[in-house]
């Protein structure tokens, strides 16, 4: 009686506090929901405001003539003339490579001279890539400063000047101004800076605070500090106290969008409850609790009784387990065979018990020229002969450990160890070097790639190859002259010097495939997370592009985050788009992790494929390259397919 009571009293106590606790979750999910959207809606309206600017200012650049760099009068009356595009742009700067400047002002004012300006136009001659930049903030001046720059490029595309764009956009036109009502003060809309401070206010009477980080963000400094960076553009919302925050981040000019509600109003439904509703709920949670009892007790009866059974049935016969020894015997065992003869439906539903599979991966294991070990969870398996021979062990030995014990006494191991964990964790892939001294005192090194099996509940394979020899070879002249050192890829005159000879050996028209990749968000992770952590991101994209070259192709790094994938007897334009495709989802579930910072990376991939037989390796880089750059102007992330344009005739 006493643990009825007791039952029935926790059965209670859950019931309410179930029911204290749903009461609020629905609606706080719901006012989730809807401010994240109008958030996300915000910044692609703001995103969107940027890439036209971007668009006017790449359109007047196209129609600035390499020779006109030379004649600054030219090129300040060709912008004086241009009147129906300067009228968006505030001041318009053309530099050239050798430091000239030649500036222009619509409203006749003499142009500022500003620091912001000159350092976004000097990083985009450097690198010849778009910039979006912003103007200090000032105390006296109500309009806040965009910068635009876009490069100025030769025929041979050779980068010889920068044209720059400024727009004083008004705060107040940037965010969702709203009234004094009590719903409107309840959410605010603020634009915040890479360092807090404040750009914009939907409401008018904060308009003071611009300049200066807004006082709910100085009150919860740790709590913000963990939300999403400005380098990442999805939407991170945290409930602190009675507010909800929001934040997406805007990666190009690094503001981010921040959206407050007070939710203190909407979250009191328990507390409006009266009397006679509190008696109800109570009565309910007791009968709730009564039913759970009395099904509890029937569980526990049907529970019982399986129990009994199953322990009268192994008495009988032990379950049969897969020890060393087996697994041992299984790699050199006949493989499994199917029964035979059998129909064709038989076929169709013939399934592979766990005992056969497990036999066919131990002797694929003995096959391969490289080491393998098979792990489940975190103890190995099985250790291929070649694996106990670079290890130094006898296979059977190997069987049973874990790898802490398999790593223990080998230097750096324990920091190997939370490096392959990391990159499993961002990448979902892992390739590095380990130092292994074997028990024998030899010294080597081995070359540790992961291969996750499908399905999961397999294990994982690691496989290991003499890094000494690979050393060897790249260690050669001919080899470092013809590849990259970070990634190990050939280079680009390796790959120009390629597709030149494959262009030129195909009499008949042959069907090959380019996938110009590009990283998006690359520099603003460089410049965030740190070089090395960068060097990493271009390991990792260069390791996907190798795995899916096959055996004819080629993956080349071109230069900076660009690679190229070519692949050769391609049959199918739709197989080339859904491996570009395939591409850009790899890398948007990336997640790498430097110290605290979670960052969130994508690739933009232009492709296209065509017959190499007529064409010039050039065309088909520059036609791959310009779907890349669409793919980037379109929101980035995604794959756009080239064409192939007409190459003039020789004369």
């Amino acid at each position: 009686m006493l643990r009825f009571g007791v039952a029935l009293a926790l059965a209670c106590m859950l019931c309410l506090g179930g029911l204290t606790h749903f009461s609020d979750v629905d609606t706080l999910r719901d006012e989730r929901r809807q401010q994240e959207m109008a958030a996300r809606f915000v910044a692609r309206s703001l995103d969107t405001r940027i890439e036209t600017y971007q668009r006017v200012l790449q359109s007047m650049g196209q129609g600035v003539h390499s020779s006109m760099l030379d004649s600054p009068y030219v090129l300040e009356l060709l912008l004086r003339e241009d009147a129906g595009y300067t009228g968006i742009f505030d001041t318009l700067v053309m530099a050239g490579y050798d430091g000239s400047l030649v500036s222009y002002v619509p409203s006749g004012e003499a142009p500022a001279d500003s620091s912001a300006l000159r350092d976004v136009l000097r990083r985009t001659l450097n690198d010849g890539k778009p910039r979006v930049g912003q103007q200090p903030w000032e105390e006296t001046s109500p309009l806040l400063g965009l910068l635009l720059t876009v490069p100025l490029r030769q025929a041979d595309g050779a980068v010889r000047g920068a044209l720059a764009g400024v727009v004083r956009i008004p705060p107040q036109s940037l965010l969702p101004q709203q009234d004094d009502t009590e719903d409107a003060q309840d959410q605010q809309f603020m634009l915040l800076d890479a360092e807090g401070l404040l750009l914009a206010h939907s409401q008018t009477q904060n308009q003071q605070a611009l300049g200066h980080v807004p006082q709910v963000l100085q009150s919860h400094g740790s709590a913000w500090d963990r939300l999403s960076s400005t380098t990442t553009s999805n939407a991170d919302t945290q409930l602190w106290g009675t507010l909800l925050l929001t934040r997406v981040g805007l990666p190009l000019p690094r503001w981010q969008v921040v959206v407050v509600r007070d939710v203190s109003a909407p979250l009191r439904g328990m507390q409006r409850l009266e009397p006679w509703q509190w008696l109800g709920l109570i009565s309910l949670a007791v009968v709730m609790a009564l039913a759970l009892l009395g099904m509890l007790e029937w569980l526990q009866r049907r529970l019982s009784r399986l129990q009994a059974r199953n322990a009268l049935a192994l008495e009988g016969a032990a379950l049969p387990q897969l020890s060393s020894e087996g697994v041992q015997e299984a790699a050199t065992a006949s493989p499994p065979q199917m029964p035979w003869p059998m129909s064709e439906a038989s076929q169709a539903d013939y399934q592979p018990t766990v005992g056969e599979l497990e036999s066919a991966l131990v002797q694929m294991m003995e096959a391969m020229p490289m080491g393998v070990i098979w792990a489940r969870g975190n103890v190995l398996h099985h250790a291929s002969r070649r694996a106990g021979w670079l290890l130094g062990m006898e296979p059977g030995a190997l069987v049973g450990l874990s790898l802490e014990q398999l790593l223990q006494g080998q230097s750096g191991a324990r920091a190997w160890i939370v490096q392959a964990m990391e990159s499993l964790i961002g990448f979902g892939q892992f390739r590095s070097e380990l130092g292994w001294q074997q028990p024998g005192g030899r010294a080597m090194g081995l070359q540790v790639q992961v291969v996750v099996l499908q399905p999961a509940e397999l294990g994982i394979l690691w496989l290991l190859e003499d890094a000494e020899s690979l050393h060897q070879i790249r260690g050669q002249a001919n080899w470092l002259d013809a590849h990259d050192r970070l990634t190990g890829l050939p280079n680009r005159q390796t790959l120009v010097h390629q597709l030149q000879a494959w262009c030129a050996t195909a009499a008949a028209p042959t069907p090959m495939a380019l996938l110009w990749v590009d990283v998006d968000y690359f520099t603003a992770f460089n410049a965030t997370a740190g070089r090395a952590a960068g060097d990493e991101v271009l390991r990792q994209v260069a390791w996907l592009l190798h795995r899916e070259r096959g055996l004819e192709g080629m993956a080349a790094r071109m230069e900076g985050d660009a690679f190229v994938l070519c692949l050769r007897q391609t049959q199918e334009e739709g197989s080339v788009q859904a491996l570009a495709w395939r591409l850009c989802d790899v890398a948007q579930a990336w997640s790498p992790r430097v110290g605290p910072q979670c960052y969130a990376l994508g690739l933009s991939v232009g492709w296209l494929r065509t017959e190499v037989a007529g064409v010039s390796a050039p065309a088909l880089l520059r036609a791959a390259e310009a779907a890349c750059r669409e793919a980037k102007q379109q929101g980035q992330g995604r794959a756009v397919q080239g064409r192939m344009q007409a190459e003039p005739r020789p004369q």
